[in-house]
């Protein structure tokens, strides 16, 4: 996996550009962008994967977190089990911000052992780029593949991401966005064969619910 290096140039200047516009107290109107279809409609069949369980946060985890809409399934094709999380939010400005896995998941125990950016191909052979962790708890593996979502992109890193938020905010008036994260539990090769396998049918499906550009 490939190490998360220095910050692109052009998110400094993305930051500098929010720098300034804090110290002017420019008022930004950003419109809060609704899914193009609710979660809840998502399918319980993605490629060979077929929905078996949900599981729902407390009203204080979701306070906290801020997202509007939310799903937690798992999915499983035969031994291979995958647990799928998207948190949607409307706007990033008056409602929550998304949290990163990777200072979340610790907080539960999990400990990452290895962190990184990968590629990845969906069914229609394009590529994405997103984080990978491989986690440790009492003696026990976890498969972690996440990324942000929104505007029409897909942002594995998180400072980019932010970046290009305070760009669409400025510009296109937006800052709606998705967490996607995948977990799977048990042997690391296994779980990272099950996951890719799931991405490639899952991409397709996201791009029917979540708001392009």
């Amino acid at each position: 996996m490939k190490r998360l290096s220095s910050l692109p140039a052009f998110f400094t200047a993305f930051f500098l550009l929010a720098a300034t516009a804090v110290a002017l107290r420019v008022a930004v109107t950003v419109r809060p962008r609704p899914l193009d279809r609710p979660l809840q409609d998502f399918p319980e069949r993605i490629g060979d994967f077929v929905k078996v369980s949900s599981q729902t946060f407390s009203d204080k985890v979701v306070k906290v977190a801020g997202m509007d809409e939310y799903i937690m399934w798992q999915y499983r094709n035969g031994q291979a089990l995958v647990g799928l999380y998207i948190g949607y939010y409307r706007d990033q400005v008056e409602g929550g911000i998304i949290h990163s896995p990777k200072h979340c998941m610790p907080g539960s125990g999990w400990v990452p052992t290895e962190v990184g950016e990968v590629t990845v191909r969906d069914a229609g052979g394009h590529e994405y780029r997103v984080n990978r962790m491989i986690m440790k708890k009492d003696g026990m593996s976890q498969v972690v593949h996440y990324w942000n979502q929104g505007r029409g992109r897909v942002v594995a890193n998180e400072y980019l991401d932010r970046g290009w938020m305070i760009y669409d905010s400025l510009v296109l008036h937006r800052s709606d966005g998705a967490l996607v994260r995948l977990t799977t539990e048990g042997d690391v090769a296994a779980g990272i064969r099950a996951q890719e396998a799931f991405m490639r049918d899952l991409f397709p499906v996201l791009a029917t619910f979540l708001p392009g550009r």
